[in-house]
């Protein structure tokens, strides 16, 4: 399968040491996960919520990688009050080098996580990275009515 990583240059691995320093929603810190998306449009979006610069002071070094991975079994963990201990669950049991989690952005898209630390993760390749520009209308105030 095909996941979608947006990220700086110089985080375009897959090795999921920034999750490892930092946490996220699926993992606390210790862990290291790689989270993807599946598909570039939910990718950007997911960057896009957690960033908290103006738009002229965005990095220049945005990139899109795409990813082949190892398919995701067929259930994937759910989304629940304690998203962070199931995920951790899942990365110490080692049970698949991927898993699906819906997104909270995209109701009926998924966000896939790569577990790097099991066996199968080694088949995960970067076939592709490009420069990725944010488009400023994601940045636009709303329209006020008036």
């Amino acid at each position: 399968m095909i996941g979608w990583r947006l990220c700086r240059r110089v985080h375009a691995d897959l090795t999921g040491e920034g999750a490892q320093r930092y946490g996220g929603r699926w993992n606390s810190p210790g862990h290291p996960v790689v989270y993807l998306a599946d598909h570039p449009a939910l990718a950007a979006l997911e960057v896009r919520v957690h960033l908290d610069l103006p738009f002229d002071l965005l990095p220049a070094d945005f990139i899109l990688m795409r990813v082949a991975v190892p398919d995701c079994p067929a259930d994937g963990l759910t989304t629940s009050a304690d998203t962070v201990a199931k995920g951790d669950a899942w990365l110490t049991g080692l049970s698949s080098a991927t898993v699906r989690v819906a997104s909270v952005l995209v109701p009926h898209a998924w966000n896939v996580l790569l577990n790097p630390r099991h066996p199968d993760a080694r088949q995960a390749e970067t076939q592709a990275i490009e420069p990725f520009r944010f488009d400023p209308r994601l940045w636009q105030p709303l329209a006020t009515e008036g």
